[in-house]
């Protein structure tokens, strides 16, 4: 407990010793000619080029019948270039036994090439400090760690205070600690809670936004997995064997009109988005939450 105090003010402290401006400047000047770069390197056979620039490259998504049906069933956070890319590219390349220093140095150019977006950057410093606190034998709770890595991000890009997609990929990540919080073991019963959590988590944020329909966790379970584990390694393969595009587009299309017949019954309505900093307050609100309940449930129980 008192190596998780010391961490956590060290980490306040780092927010009052702000990087300079002119890192977000460079790095996000340096990015805007990678992207350029991802963009230019894609398949040029391919019917659904937008989906692949949106996937890879972090290109914003043009296809207006896409995006509101993305947002109809509150897939959008997926399909964008969000943290789950760099988590799955992350096991990825662990499952291929490629070192720790060769991945990070990876995570951090693809970080550079999707445009050096918030969510992508917090991914990044949240794999990066949970394996220095590892090397250093110091753990933290993954709702811990989740705060660990936002007051990093924010202590080198202060700019990032006002980031919606910020605050959305923060939420996401606190709502997938659910399971790690309440121990819970069996994978289906561990998914299923973590797309509660999302449900309940990224209801501030989408929140005029995208849908709040209850049949969103339904269409998450299912859905969820085709982009993560099925269109965007297809998006990686079909990039370095262009040959084999067309199954990408296959699956694409697929993904397409499944979305489009299961969002027709949701019906979006105009709401006033919540401001930046109640957002905020709702994410130190589940923080103080998840952090008291843990201390709550488990303090002194590990020992017996």
């Amino acid at each position: 407990m008192l190596r998780t105090m010391i961490i956590l003010l060290s980490l306040a402290l780092c927010l009052s010793i702000a990087a300079p401006e002119s890192l977000l400047i460079n790095t996000t000047h340096l990015s805007q000619k990678f992207q350029e770069k991802c963009v230019h390197f894609l398949p040029k056979n391919s019917l659904e080029p937008q989906s692949l620039a949106s996937l890879l490259c972090g290109e914003k998504i043009t296809d207006t019948d896409l995006q509101k049906n993305l947002q109809r069933t509150s897939l959008i956070h997926i399909f964008v270039i969000s943290g789950s890319h760099l988590i799955l590219l992350d096991e990825l390349l662990s499952i291929l036994r490629i070192p720790l220093f060769v991945r990070i140095l990876f995570l951090a150019f693809y970080s550079l090439v999707v445009g050096w977006q918030p969510p992508a950057v917090r991914a990044l410093l949240a794999l990066i400090t949970r394996h220095s606190l590892k090397h250093f034998r110091l753990h933290l709770p993954p709702d811990l760690g989740v705060l660990a890595a936002g007051l990093i991000t924010l202590s080198l890009f202060p700019a990032w205070w006002d980031s919606l997609s910020l605050l959305m990929s923060w939420c996401a990540a606190l709502a997938l600690c659910w399971g790690s919080l309440l121990r819970v073991k069996p994978p289906l019963a561990r998914l299923l809670l973590s797309q509660i959590g999302i449900f309940v988590f990224m209801s501030a944020p989408l929140w005029g936004l995208g849908s709040l329909h209850p049949l969103s966790l339904i269409y998450n379970l299912l859905l969820a997995p085709i982009v993560s584990y099925m269109l965007l390694p297809l998006a990686f393969l079909v990039t370095l064997m262009p040959s084999g595009v067309f199954v990408f587009d296959t699956v694409m299309d697929f993904f397409r009109q499944t979305l489009a017949f299961l969002s027709e019954p949701i019906v979006m309505h105009k709401t006033r988005p919540p401001s930046v900093t109640a957002l905020w307050w709702w994410i130190v609100f589940w923080q103080v939450v998840m952090h008291f309940l843990r201390v709550h449930l488990w303090q002194g129980r590990d020992s017996r």
